[in-house]
């Protein structure tokens, strides 16, 4: 039989009894930006590192970035927002909704030039704490979602003025507070017992965040080449595996010239290396892009060319 004002309320409502508090989930250290729609599957896959990795290093178009360390944060809740009638009622509308504004730390120049490009983009946000917790929600308790964003701005640099330094700002606003409250999961690649192995996101992905190397071809022989790598910050680069490179004649579209060996001589960031027989001509030299390169973490966003009479 129905009863009055009868709701399925109680099929909603979950218990408040307190749980042991194991203390809050850090400060926010750093954005991972993903483009819209982009999810990891399942919890075991959230915990694992290589999903991170190889997300990061995925084609430019599905690619998920790490943006800079965040110097200082400032989170602005909006109000709830409400309708007031004549006779001084008041109905919700909406929750009130995050904005997050970030100052990131001093980067390089060549950073400030390419973090803007984030600006073409379309993306939503998990979020990594200094606690090495990541942030996102999930509806079905399976699916691990970042948090859905209204927008994400790169700003422009603040200015020096002898008492601060010069830091690019950020501003992000989340669409929906559930996805930080009701429906809000905290991953703890550390500790939880569903990790394949323990690891810190804080720690371990800014690492492998791709980084943009300056390459040199300095000569080609009928045999062999030289070259050097370098960071834009002046830092030389030893990783690189023969499996790294891009090399070919400007001529041979699509052809890379096979490289049977590299060696890293005394000079760190300097190569010698071994390959198929040459005739005189222009030469393109750089570094294969991700993911098809075969060491994660580095790219260059230019070839340089060398002509040589061999």
């Amino acid at each position: 039989m129905g009863l009055f004002n009868e709701t399925s309320a109680g099929t909603l409502l979950k218990n408040t009894g307190l749980q042991k508090y194991t203390g809050n989930s850090g400060k926010w250290k750093y954005i991972i930006l993903v483009p819209k729609g982009a999810e990891i599957a399942t919890k075991t896959l959230a915990l694992t590192k290589q999903t991170w990795v190889d997300n990061q290093n995925a084609d430019m178009g599905s690619r998920w970035f790490i943006l800079p360390l965040i110097f200082n944060g400032t989170p602005e809740q909006e109000e709830t927002v409400k309708e007031t009638s004549d006779f001084g009622y008041e109905d919700i509308v909406r929750d009130g909704k995050l904005t997050y504004k970030i100052d990131f730390e001093s980067i390089h120049i060549k950073n400030v030039n390419d973090i803007f490009s984030m600006n073409d983009g379309s993306f939503n946000a998990y979020i990594l704490t200094d606690k090495s917790i990541i942030i996102g929600y999930s509806i079905d308790k399976t699916i691990f979602k970042p948090i859905q964003l209204d927008y994400a701005r790169v700003l422009p640099r603040t200015s020096n003025t002898g008492s601060v330094n010069q830091r690019v700002q950020f501003e992000l606003r989340a669409t929906d507070i559930r996805q930080l409250n009701k429906l809000c999961i905290e991953l703890d690649c550390i500790n939880d017992a569903d990790a394949p192995s323990s690891w810190y996101p804080d720690i371990e992905l800014p690492v492998t965040q791709p980084k943009y190397l300056i390459p040199i071809l300095t000569g080609v022989t009928a045999t062999a080449f030289a070259f050097t790598l370098k960071g834009y910050d002046g830092v030389a680069y030893s990783a690189a595996t023969k499996e790294d490179i891009y090399l070919r004649k400007t001529s041979e579209a699509g052809t890379l010239i096979p490289i049977t060996s590299i060696v890293e001589t005394t000079t760190p960031g300097n190569y010698t290396g071994v390959i198929g027989a040459q005739t005189s001509g222009t030469f393109f030299f750089g570094l294969l892009p991700q993911p098809t390169a075969a060491t994660v973490g580095v790219e260059t966003d230019v070839v340089s060319q060398l002509v040589v009479t061999i």
